[in-house]
């Protein structure tokens, strides 16, 4: 009975899902395959960067319909509308709050492309809250106007790292968290298991921190056409007025957005405005192909997530490493840029991707590691044996080091919650090593700290290798420190400072092919056909969902209209002339 229940249920919510939700997804595979409108034969596009911006694009195909912007989209699209004659400039809704410095720093270098191409860029700042992102800031410091809302005022600038450190509530509550960390500078679980910043932390945060600030002020400065004193200077004296920010020369003008937008339009004549995400870039299938594989987010084993909305919030070890083989097995694909913007996950997952990887290279492909805003610990791992690594300097990455443990709850359970519960066990003594019913005990504490020291060594064996350096080296540089990209540099762990365009440049070149040539950008894992993934919502197969929608589209058609219209008013003479009387 209770297994019928739940089936009845599942059809009922089926149904209910497929008669409220199902027309509006299929109107919007529809609206996709329909012939969209033409666009200006002028235009400034529109661009707000205010949104939130993951740093890849989705292969989902529904996951577009929650907005905002992908980083590698973006970048893509602003160096199609480079060359593109019908495109004369660009009008930004500058980003005051939540933007990374990596992520600045690409789109620095494409606007600066962008503007290079003889076109222009005007950004407004509207900034309303009590502090001034300088990464939003330093994406458009070099633009032709820099407007900023009279109210808005210039808001404080800098950094700052608020980490709050719960060792405390965990031991007041009856909980206890047990880590292994390899070594001294992996702090991760530090929020954990500490009540304050330890100096390893303290000097880890500073050192990433004053890096980062100190790339912001010389890039602030080159763009503005200031000293890096008096950009040092302006940015510490913060907060202060539209006014005293325009003398300073931080911004070239005081107006609202529409006063703004409008000087923008009146540098191009009979332009008009057009979204960003509604401009259509020209496409071109000609020239030899670059693959990108794209990971985004921790890096984990198991079923990859296939749910209809799913976005691809984490990099899945099976769906990156079938993607990474499936481009190496590709004879029209010259070379690889692996996309890789990763805090890190597990060394199993990491493992399986870092071995594709190297079976691209034996089929003879040439990979480029483009780094996203972080690509550290299993991030850096992942990237370690590429033909090429290239960051920006404002990424972090690094933490060459290993962590794992476990937190303890059940004494809390016991304590607030009268709850006893109790363990039967056959097998191996170490069967339950991470029960969260108690700590590790003296056994269980050496095992785990056997596997932790493995991983590590591994970790610092393949580093050397595929880097060419010598392990006391490589000991030196891990220990768990984070390093921008900067320093990564400098130290060896990567090979060149710029974006994914330079990543691009330096894949071509891998692939012997001449920097003038034309290339193509084909993304993996490959979006999903829309159909098939709505398939899946309903247990439907894609075939029927897709002529489903494409006879909703035939019959929508307002040609097919008129002839239906017709055959029925044919019909409704003949049944008319049938049922008249007639006289002999």
């Amino acid at each position: 009975m209770k297994q019928f229940l739940i089936t009845v249920g599942g059809v009922l919510t089926g149904l209910v899902l497929f008669l409220f939700i199902g027309p509006f997804l299929l109107v919007a595979i529809v609206a996709g395959m329909a012939q969209p409108p033409a666009q200006p034969s002028q235009m400034v596009l529109s661009l707000d960067l205010r949104e939130d911006m993951t740093d890849q694009r989705p292969s989902n195909p529904f996951a577009a319909l929650g907005g905002g912007n992908a980083l590698l989209d973006v970048l893509t699209k602003l160096d199609a509308a480079r060359t593109d004659n019908r495109v004369k400039g660009l009008f930004i809704r500058a980003n005051t709050q939540g933007l990374s410095t990596a992520q600045a720093e690409e789109l620095r270098a494409a606007l600066a492309a962008f503007r290079e191409s003889g076109k222009f860029v005007v950004a407004h700042l509207q900034n309303d809250n009590v502090r001034m992102g300088m990464p939003g800031y330093m994406a458009i410091a070099d633009s032709d106007e820099v407007w900023l809302q009279d109210a808005s005022e210039f808001m404080p600038m800098g950094l700052s790292a608020e980490v709050t450190f719960l060792a405390g509530t965990l031991q007041r509550y009856h909980m206890q968290a047990q880590f292994e960390a390899r070594e001294g500078y992996k702090t991760a679980a530090h929020t954990l298991t500490q009540r304050g910043f330890t100096p390893e932390h303290r000097e880890s945060m500073l050192g990433l921190m004053t890096g980062l600030y100190d790339t912001m002020l010389a890039n602030i400065a080159a763009d503005r056409g200031i000293t890096p004193e008096a950009a040092r200077a302006a940015v510490e004296s913060t907060p202060f007025t539209a006014t005293r920010a325009r003398e300073l020369s931080l911004i070239d003008q005081i107006g609202r957005p529409e006063e703004a937008e409008r000087a923008a339009l009146a540098r191009a004549e009979n332009a008009e405005i057009v979204a960003f995400g509604e401009y259509r870039a020209p496409t071109s299938h000609r020239g030899r192909i670059i693959a990108v594989v794209q990971g985004e987010g921790a890096i984990v084993s198991g079923v990859p997530d296939e749910g209809i909305f799913g976005e691809d919030t984490v990099i899945n070890s099976d769906r990156i490493a079938e993607a990474l083989l499936d481009a190496s097995e590709d004879d029209n694909v010259a070379a690889i840029v692996f996309r890789v913007s990763s805090p890190g996950g597990s060394v199993v997952a990491s493992d399986q991707i870092l071995a594709a990887l190297r079976t691209a290279q034996e089929r003879g492909k040439k990979v480029v590691v483009s780094m996203g805003d972080v690509a550290a610990s299993g991030g850096y791992y992942v990237s370690a044996y590429a033909d090429e690594i290239v960051a920006n300097a404002g990424t972090i990455t690094g933490s060459i080091g290993v962590i794992g443990g476990k937190l303890i709850i059940g004494p809390a359970f016991d304590h607030y919650l009268s709850t006893n519960t109790e363990t039967l066990t056959v097998g191996s003594p170490m069967v339950e090593m991470f029960t969260t019913e108690r700590p590790f005990n003296q056994a269980e504490r050496a095992a785990f700290a056997g596997f932790i020291d493995r991983a590590y060594a591994q970790f610092l064996g393949l580093v050397a290798e595929g880097r060419g350096m010598q392990p006391d080296r490589v000991r030196a540089l891990a220990g768990g420190r984070v390093w921008t990209g900067q320093q990564a540099l400098e130290n060896g762990l990567v090979d060149h400072i710029g974006g994914f365009h330079v990543a691009v440049a330096r894949a071509r070149s891998l692939a012997g092919i001449e920097e003038d040539a034309r290339v193509q950008l084909r993304f993996y894992p490959q979006q999903r056909n829309p159909f098939e993934a709505f398939g899946r919502l309903f247990g439907a197969s894609s075939e029927s969902v897709e002529a489903l929608a494409r006879l909703n589209a035939v019959l929508s058609d307002p040609r097919t209209q008129r002839a239906l219209a017709a055959l029925r008013e044919e019909d409704a003479g003949i049944r008319a002339e049938s049922e008249a009387p007639t006289i002999r």
